[in-house]
């Protein structure tokens, strides 16, 4: 899977995490808690949601590794397809054991037409990162499109108001709620309510003239209130991680619970300035613009008086209750704002692993050798101590002087992950001794094993040999061929386990059962 997609789905896990952190909270203490409160702290969940950043050292960060590097060995290990036979042979490679001779130099071999499924499966894994932005453009597009319509739709219908009086108090309310920028004021008949566009030449748009002085001056005060805290932006940053997340219904969930915040917390600022005195007036504004409910609806690029009826129930509920929050209420505010930014901070996300050593975490404590695949369930291992034994001459002759040792050398500049390189050919009998002493400057992990034309679901003399931190990458272990492996001609494979290997040197020796 391709390591951005990783990255952003880690993101959604974590983004879920905290977004049903704060449902949890919400359901407890919702009339407890700021509306103001309530709606910013969403901005937390929307940077964990939209910025791959986090801790080197976080709390799912490694979890996410160690998932990913177990699904990458059990990819990379073959795959049983058929009962163990008598000799305790098991699955081995997959790819083409019977090529031929004049194709051993190339890297890779043809994969037999029985594994042409898990490949396919392979290829649409790999770039189901297409799929996802894919539709993540195709669905900020549509908004978009969505938006440029509603703001024709809007420019056709506005007309400037031209009446000094009406210009006079919105001037007059907009320096008292610290908006200093000219905001122009339009008349459009086929809107439901009043309401914001324009990200940086704000219009408030009124659907007639006929405004009460006092209702007026709410609502352009409601409406330069969202101008002065930016919520425009706020509700496109919202859509723009719903796009991206849009296989994620808490994501979702998450756009619905912000809009709605939205407006609470705009109600409670507006009180803020007002005073709780004259609650009960707001109110009667927002009843008055529940009346005119149903014209037309209106577009994710505005912010309005009145979203829906339902909505302005509940908003008029809490305007009525509104108080100012008790001591006790902000400091447990603060603690919770500490709390869910910790928690954003170091649930973290997925890093791809590092082709360096020390960025490597182990999978297991130490290499693991064996002659064969064991089959499932057996415990037949050769730990370390079986690898450290005297190299064998590299000149072509035994310790007694016999020429008997072949000896392959291995130079490899780069082998890439998914390739499987073919070594050669050699015929192998009883108590012949084989030593693999190879090395990668970088990289992961490496296999290397014998397997037999006529027997391409078996794996012979096989190591699998992974990185450990601050180590290099080298396989070094010897092998006696015997019982149940039977003499003949083997072919020699190598291949990268985890990722690419680059500068793969080295060599594999074969010492004849006449040198003992």
């Amino acid at each position: 899977m391709n390591a951005v997609l990783k990255i952003f789905l880690s993101m959604s896990f974590s983004g879920s995490l905290l977004i049903l952190a704060l449902l949890f909270i919400f359901r407890l203490l919702k009339d407890k808690l700021s509306r103001q409160w309530q709606y910013y702290i969403w901005l937390v969940v929307l940077l964990r949601l939209l910025l791959p950043l986090g801790p080197e050292v976080n709390l799912l960060g490694k979890t996410y590794q160690a998932v990913d590097r177990i699904i990458s060995q059990a990819a990379s290990l073959p795959q049983k397809q058929a009962p163990a036979n008598t000799s305790g042979d098991v699955p081995a490679p997959v790819l083409s054991l019977a090529s031929e001779p004049e194709n051993a130099d190339r890297p890779g071999a043809d994969l037999p037409a029985d594994h042409w499924l898990p490949d396919l499966v392979a290829l649409l894994t790999n770039h189901l990162w297409l799929v996802w932005l894919t539709a993540a453009l195709g669905l900020l597009i549509r908004k978009i499109t969505i938006y440029q319509s509603f703001i024709q739709y809007m420019n056709a219908g506005m007309v400037p108001v031209s009446d000094i009086e009406m210009l006079d108090r919105l001037s007059i309310t907009a320096a008292h709620a610290g908006v200093k920028k000219p905001v122009e004021l339009y008349i459009n008949p086929l809107i439901s309510s009043p309401l914001l566009i324009g990200f940086f030449h704000p219009c408030i748009v009124l659907p007639d003239t006929g405004t009460p002085e006092r209702d007026f001056q709410y609502i352009v005060l409601h409406e330069l209130t969202h101008y002065r805290r930016r919520d425009m932006f706020y509700k496109w940053l919202v859509q723009v991680a719903a796009c991206l997340h849009w296989f994620n219904p808490l994501v979702h969930r998450m756009s619905r619970e912000i809009t709605r915040a939205c407006e609470f917390s705009c109600d409670e600022a507006v009180l803020t300035v007002i005073g709780c005195d004259n609650a009960q007036t707001y109110g009667k504004t927002l009843l008055d613009a529940m009346a005119a409910v149903g014209k037309y609806r209106e577009n994710l690029g505005s912010v309005t008086l009145s979203e829906n009826k339902q909505l302005l129930k509940e908003r008029l509920g809490a305007v009525m209750n509104f108080k100012k929050k008790s001591t006790t209420i902000r400091l447990l505010t603060c603690a919770l704002t500490l709390c869910i930014i910790l928690g954003a901070t170091f649930i973290g996300i997925y890093s791809a692993p590092s082709d360096q050593p020390s960025s490597t975490p182990p999978i297991n404590k130490s290499p693991v050798y064996d002659d064969r695949i064991p089959p499932q369930g057996s415990t037949a291992t050769h730990n370390t101590d079986h690898a450290a034994k005297t190299e064998l001459p590299d000149s072509g002759e035994a310790p007694d002087g016999k020429a008997n040792v072949e000896t392959i050398p291995v130079d490899l500049e780069t082998v890439a992950f998914g390739d499987t390189i073919k070594l050669g050919d050699y015929t192998l009998s009883d108590g012949d001794k084989i030593y693999y002493d190879i090395s990668a400057e970088s990289g992961n992990g490496i296999e290397i094993f014998f397997a037999k034309y006529n027997e391409k679901n078996t794996f012979y003399w096989f190591v699998h040999n992974l990185r450990q931190p601050d180590e290099p990458l080298k396989c070094s272990v010897d092998f006696t061929v015997k019982p149940p492996a039977n003499p003949g001609t083997y072919q020699l494979f190598l291949r990268p386990v985890n990722g690419a290997l680059e500068n793969v040197t080295g060599s594999i020796s074969i010492t004849s059962a006449d040198a003992d």
